[in-house]
This record gives C-alpha cells, structure tokens and sequence, in this order.
C-alpha cells in the first residue's frame, strides 16, 4: 500500500500519519490543466493524499468555461474550465488557484509563482564525512595487516 508505514509488530501496513496542509515547505506542486478529469485518480482524493503530506498544489486554469474544441493527434475533444475543481485542490492543500486565460495572464502566474516558489540554497559541509571515511578506511586497513601478517607495517 503506497504512503503507508511498516507496522513493527505484525508485518501489516498502516496509514503514515496526517501533516497540516502545506506544512511540509519544500514541497508543491505546480499543476496547469483545464481541471477536468479524462482519466486517473480522483482529483479529490489526489488533493487529500498531497494536503496529508503536507504538500501544496497551486493550480493554473486554462481554458474558459464554455470550452473549446482542440485537436490533437487525429483525435478532437472538447475540453472545458472546471474552475470549481481547481480551486477546491488549491484550497484543500493550502494554495492558490490561478486563472490563466491568455498568454499574458500565464506569464503573470508564472512570475507570482516564481516569487512564492523560490528554491533555498544551503551549504553542507561533508569534509567531515569523509575524514570519517577515510579513518575507518584507515583502521580496516590496520586491522587486515594484523590479521593476514602479523603487524601493521
């Protein structure tokens, strides 16, 4: 069962446990669409199991109400704004909802959610970690010399 933990004692599966919506910082998730389901999970539940993890999803609308037909690939659709939807996964997970009805309206989204969105850079000191490594290394090596020859040298 996906985004569940082991249970120690008997071997069985069960829920990991519920964050604040949004909570989790580091994660969101962009998703530009027209809102209506073709195919696939429920938006809904999709919207719950990202809000139990503490992840936001911003939604970019694209479209209008009334639809239009687009052809793709051989194959015409008529695809609609399902506004309603977008804005209750927005909400479910603590985000926004956007509506993007022309070009420049995408470009203003994207520059909001650049400003929202920035990546946080953080240096990791690791030098530390490898003169671990390289200790132990160091010992093993000590230790099989011992052990096949008798000395360290």
């Amino acid at each position: 069962m996906r985004g569940s933990a082991p249970n120690d004692a008997s071997g069985e599966r069960t829920p990991a446990a519920p964050v604040m919506p949004g909570s989790y910082n580091s994660a969101a998730i962009v998703m530009l669409t027209d809102g209506q389901r073709n195919t696939g999970v429920d938006p809904m539940l999709a919207a719950q199991w990202a809000a139990d993890r503490g992840v936001r999803v911003y939604t970019v609308g694209v479209g209008t109400p009334e639809g239009t037909a687009i052809e793709f690939e051989g194959w015409s659709m008529r695809v609609r704004l399902d506004e309603e939807t977008l804005k209750t996964v927005a909400r479910l997970t603590k985000a926004e909802y956007f509506n993007a009805a022309s070009a420049q309206d995408l470009m203003t989204v994207y520059e909001t959610l650049h400003s929202r969105l920035t990546v946080e850079k953080r240096e990791t000191e690791v030098s530390s970690l490898l003169a671990l490594v390289g200790a132990l290394f160091i010992i093993l090596a000590a230790t099989l010399s011992i052990w096949w020859y008798g000395r360290v040298i």
